[in-house]
């Protein structure tokens, strides 16, 4: 965290060593270049140096870069506001997976910086304001920040950080006093986990509703399309014949954020573009496998050529809403690893994308309120299969065994994606193992039939959570 002291690198000798691996303080070059001889990735770049971005109401502040891999093997680039105490000033983050183009990732990081410290949320308030005791004000209807330490511990009430000025409490009170009798939905999320996490902007018909329950998971290698049921496809074809459609996945997935732009504010539009990206990615790595004959082929062809967006190019937007499954499923939770702002916002942006396909006539409005159905759905139960995981995550660290693992007998050691099979309060059953305590806030959240990847060990007839890995919904 900004302005927090770090140990020196136990490596190279460098100042702020964030990551401590087996115990041992490594700066991030050191830390980096341990990963990439432990994988064979190729070696990450220096970041760029300080950076100075100008905020919408004309200060100057500087921003440190880093760049290095998360312990789930992400590509992760962040950006602090330098000099500032811990929990004060911007940040922000953006990720990609590991063999992602670091330039493209830091780039899309500085762009995200440049519009967010850009957006001003508070203006001064010229008749509360006195000499050098400058009063603030919230320009607009909408404010983004973080909530902080009130910096005395006999204070209760936190303080709140916003345009990066640190506020107490009762400043914040005085400014949102003047919206007495409005409505306001607070939003409360890590805002270290996405960019513009928090930032509210949400659209009404965003909410939760009921639905009904459409599978998020399947047999991937069967693909979505109809494809590829057909028993009637002409593999004759050839590739050539097969014309790129108009509009193609990739035009029309600009316009869509043309028109978010519009009218979303910068910070939630930085959301929706950070979605959008993924979208474009999960396309173009797996929509090929619902492709056959003479599609198939004009693909491969693109895709070898050295083409590799073939599918958002050639394809047209009916094939986007077909692949809404996999990328709300596998793709988030398996490929990207996604942060719960992130799986919140997956939900957000798809269910508007669907909306807004079927309004614009690319796809057929029962296909649409189809789509819109499962992204609301997988908002919900992604978000919520997430915050399960985490407080089980929370339970094995806690676990505490009174022998070495390599003395129990292989029956009572158990490494498997188990599907959870009861619930009670406080206990899980994982397929026919069980019972296996856990927080009553975890059986909460738990839903029979969701998969989890467990170590599960048996000491003197019960069995306890050794690990936890992923949890599939």
């Amino acid at each position: 965290m900004a302005g927090a002291t770090s140990p020196p690198c136990a490596q190279c000798g460098a100042t702020d060593a964030r990551t401590s691996l087996d115990d041992t303080p490594l700066c991030d070059r050191c830390f980096n270049d341990h990963i990439s001889r432990q994988t064979g990735w190729a070696p990450l770049p220096d970041p760029p140096p300080v950076e100075t971005v100008r905020t919408g109401d004309g200060r100057k502040l500087r921003f440190r870069y880093r760049l290095s891999w998360a312990p789930t093997g992400v590509l992760s680039a962040e950006a602090e506001q330098v000099d500032q105490p811990p929990g004060e000033g911007f940040r922000f983050s953006v990720s990609g997976e590991h063999d992602a183009d670091p330039d493209t990732v830091l780039a899309r990081l500085r762009r995200v910086v440049h519009r967010e410290v850009g957006r001003s949320y508070l203006v001064p308030d010229e008749f509360a304001s006195s000499g050098d005791d400058p009063r603030w004000m919230i320009a607009d209807d909408e404010v983004f920040g973080w909530i902080g330490w009130s910096g005395n511990a006999s204070v209760r009430e936190p303080a709140v950080v916003i345009d990066g000025r640190h506020l107490d409490w009762d400043e914040f009170g005085r400014m949102v006093a003047s919206f007495e009798g409005w409505q306001f939905r607070m939003v409360l999320s890590d805002n270290s986990d996405h960019v513009g996490a928090g930032t509210g902007g949400q659209d009404a018909d965003d909410a939760a509703e009921d639905a009904e329950v459409i599978s998020l998971f399947g047999d991937r290698a069967s693909g979505n399309n109809a494809a590829n049921d057909a028993d009637d496809v002409d593999d004759a074809g050839d590739a050539a014949d097969v014309a790129t459609a108009q509009p193609s996945i990739d035009e029309v997935l600009t316009y869509f954020l043309d028109d978010q732009n519009a009218r979303l504010s910068a910070p939630t539009y930085a959301r929706y573009e950070g979605i959008v990206e993924l979208l474009y990615h999960c396309l173009n790595s797996y929509g090929y496998e619902s492709l056959a004959g003479s599609e198939a082929k004009a693909w491969q062809a693109a895709f070898e050529s050295g083409d590799h967006r073939a599918f958002t190019r050639l394809f047209g937007p009916d094939r986007i809403v077909e692949m809404y499954g996999e990328f709300l499923g596998y793709f988030m939770l398996r490929k990207v690893f996604a942060s719960k702002q992130q799986l919140k916002d997956a939900g957000t942006v798809t269910k508007r994308l669907a909306r807004w396909l079927g309004e614009q006539g690319y796809v057929d409005p029962d296909t649409a309120e189809q789509a819109r159905t499962l992204a609301a759905q997988a908002g919900r139960r992604l978000t919520r299969a997430d915050e399960f995981g985490e407080h089980l995550f929370r339970q094995a660290q806690r676990t505490r065994l009174p022998v070495a693992p390599n003395d129990i007998p292989d029956e009572d050691w158990v490494e498997d994606h188990l599907p959870i099979t009861r619930i009670e309060d406080g206990r899980l059953w994982f397929g026919d193992l069980g019972p296996v305590q856990v927080p009553t806030s975890a059986s909460a959240l738990a839903e029979v039939g969701w998969y989890v990847t467990v170590v599960l060990a048996c000491v003197d007839g019960s069995w306890r959570l050794v690990e936890v890995g992923a949890v599939d919904p």
